[in-house]
C-alpha cells in the first residue's frame, strides 16, 4: 500500500490500483459505502481497512454498529477525487473511463 503527504502534511492512501469490489462493500453495505464514499480495501476476520475522505469520518461510529466488537476498524485517508475515479471505473458498465 503506497502513502503520500496531502497539502496540510497529513498522510493519505494512494488508490491509484485500487478496484471496487461488490463483496467487500457489502460487509458495511454498498449503498452506504456508495453514499459515504467508502472504499473497503481489505476484510480478514480481526480487522477492516476503508478508504475514505476526512469528512466521513464520523461513519466510523457507524461502523462500527454493524461490525463485531473484535474487528477492529482501520480507516485509511484518501484524496476524495482519487476515490470518485474509484467509483466511477468501479460501476463504469461499458467500460468508457478506462484507459486502454
Amino acid at each position: 500500500m503506497e502513502w503520500r503527504r496531502n497539502d496540510q502534511g497529513s498522510r493519505e492512501i494512494s488508490l491509484d490500483r485500487v478496484v471496487l469490489y461488490p463483496h467487500l462493500q457489502g460487509v458495511i453495505g454498498e449503498k452506504y459505502c456508495s453514499a459515504n464514499r467508502i472504499i473497503v480495501l481489505q476484510d480478514t476476520p480481526s480487522e477492516i481497512r476503508v478508504a475514505m475522505p476526512q469528512r466521513s469520518l464520523p461513519c466510523i461510529d457507524e461502523i462500527r454498529k454493524i461490525l463485531p466488537r473484535s474487528k477492529a476498524i482501520e480507516p485509511c485517508f484518501a484524496d476524495e477525487i482519487d476515490i470518485e475515479w474509484v467509483f466511477m471505473r468501479g460501476y463504469d458498465l461499458y467500460d468508457l473511463n478506462h484507459s486502454h
